[in-house]
């Protein structure tokens, strides 16, 4: 198996050459695709759940998710249907941003822009910011470039952004081939997350040797593979806690833990709190909001 690097994504650009695009996505479930462009992206989940990958940062995502990526920055959203009802439904913008340095009066906007060079994340989206965001999808060019002048400066000015990944620098390769290894990888990690998965079972998928795979792992990811594995199963738990009925000793199974205690513990390591705790803490948020709106941690 060849190297598992992000593909950087050719964006197809209308002709006469524009400036912004935004368009719809809608689909059963996100399919793994790990990839980058040289453009900013602005995604808002209208529906749906699942888990967001954007560098090294690994964290669940619900309606009203709204996420900056800065340039060649690696992402995608995988979903699982956990349901039976599934659908993901998002809005993304992407956009070159190298014109907001021409106008005096957008210096600030262009400050903002280079900030999310690590991919930011923005809790708690007003409703009015995503009616905004939508209204992009029926706009003519013109008013599309004023309306994203618009929502970047709300979101400059009337939020708190969060980064995301610690890491900015990744082992790109343009390679269609590329791309299709990485997405044959995490469906197969996706797939069989309820298994005990070991470093010697990826590696024989990936066909390398242990100590080999390890070190492409991390160079390539910024995480080792048990690191990136935990961090992905305890994800899909906060899943399973947010949208079934299942107890906390079935969700442990469901994603892969041999005991409910090991459960327990990785769980408090990475969210701070117990399973049970955390979707108290999130049905008690959401008792005095108009719509559901998962706060990523």
């Amino acid at each position: 198996m060849k190297s598992n690097k992000p593909v950087l994504e050719a964006i197809s650009w209308d002709q006469p050459k524009q400036s912004v695009m935004a368009f719809a996505i809608e689909e059963p479930a996100f399919d793994p695709y790990w990839h980058y462009h040289p453009e900013i992206e602005l995604t808002l989940i209208i529906h749906g759940s699942g888990i967001r990958f954007v560098g090294d940062s690994i964290e669940s995502y619900q309606r009203g998710d709204l996420v900056l990526i800065g340039e060649r920055l690696p992402h995608h959203w995988v979903s699982k249907d956990h349901s039976k009802t599934s659908l993901q439904k998002a809005v993304v913008v992407q956009f070159q941003w190298q014109w907001l340095q021409n106008l005096a009066e957008l210096q600030g906007l262009a400050a903002f822009i280079r900030s999310a060079k690590s991919g930011v994340h923005f809790p708690d989206v007003k409703a009015e910011t995503e009616v905004k965001i939508q209204s992009l999808l029926d706009l003519p060019p013109p008013l599309r470039v004023s309306r994203l002048i618009e929502i970047l400066f709300d979101l400059s000015k009337d939020y708190t952004p969060r980064a995301l990944s610690q890491n900015t620098q990744f082992h790109l390769l343009d390679s269609a081939g590329e791309q299709e290894r990485i997405n044959q990888l995490i469906t197969y990690i996706m797939d069989n997350l309820d298994q005990q998965l070991g470093v010697g079972d990826v590696a024989d998928f990936c066909f390398m040797v242990p100590q080999a795979f390890c070190r492409w792992f991390r160079r390539h990811t910024g995480f080792s593979f048990i690191t990136y594995l935990n961090k992905t199963r305890i994800e899909a738990a906060c899943q399973y806690l947010l949208t079934s009925e299942l107890a906390v000793k079935q969700i442990a199974y469901q994603v892969g833990f041999g005991n409910v205690s090991h459960f327990n513990r990785t769980f408090k390591k990475y969210v701070g709190t117990s399973p049970l705790g955390f979707k108290r803490q999130y049905l008690d948020r959401n008792r005095n909001l108009e719509r559901p709106n998962f706060k990523a941690r």
